[in-house]
């Protein structure tokens, strides 16, 4: 079990230098004011979703009852990965800026189309209503995030994980028909292009 030390060197190097203090909090503060926004945004879309359309991929896979991975399965990633940067978190403060602009990212794409579910999609328990919503289709956040912290992340241990999580997310994503496939498919490209911006910037958060 990863045990949080907040006298190992990496934190002791934050709350010595009011520049990375500053970074993590308002990283920290601007990540949780994107998720409100989200929140909101999907909500919306949700009231306004009009009618599903077809896909050539989903049409040929049969349909699965995975809810319980499709829900809790993102869940327990997010716990684990904030786990893990809290006990090492040198890039606690980028990822949480990284993850603030994807997820702005992620409200501008979902409020420009309005389309349904797909027609197949599974039912969202109305117990989880605040953790996902039935309209907010593209691009999926269950890969889209992921796959953003694999690219970012130091850690080459961690990174090959994350992409062998975010695989298995695809696979669970298109056999529960939570997402059409090119909000699968478009997710892998759109966070390594927000990846390659932030990285030309990532020595703006670190100490000399």
């Amino acid at each position: 079990m990863v045990k949080l030390n907040l006298n190992n060197g990496e934190w002791s190097a934050i709350l010595r230098s009011k520049k990375q203090l500053a970074i993590l909090l308002t990283g920290i503060v601007f990540l949780v004011l994107s998720l409100v926004l989200n929140f909101f945004v999907s909500t919306w879309i949700d009231t306004i979703a009009t009618v599903a359309v077809g896909d050539l991929l989903l049409d040929f896979i049969p349909i699965f009852e995975l809810n319980f991975l499709f829900f809790w399965a993102v869940f327990i990633f997010w716990v684990i990965i904030s786990v893990y940067h809290l006990a090492h978190p040198k890039q606690l403060g980028f990822l949480c800026w990284s993850m603030f602009i994807f997820v702005l990212v992620r409200c501008f794409f979902i409020s420009l189309t309005h389309l349904g579910p797909p027609s197949s999609a599974i039912d969202i328990p109305d117990s989880l209503s605040w953790f996902n919503f039935n309209a907010d289709m593209f691009f999926s956040g269950h890969i889209g995030g992921p796959f953003l912290v694999a690219m970012l992340t130091l850690n080459r241990l961690l990174k090959r994980s994350i992409i062998i999580y975010c695989i298995g997310m695809v696979v669970i994503v298109l056999m529960a028909h939570g997402h059409y496939s090119i909000d699968v498919f478009a997710s892998f490209f759109i966070a390594h292009s927000i990846s390659v911006i932030v990285k030309k910037r990532e020595f703006w958060f670190y100490s000399p």
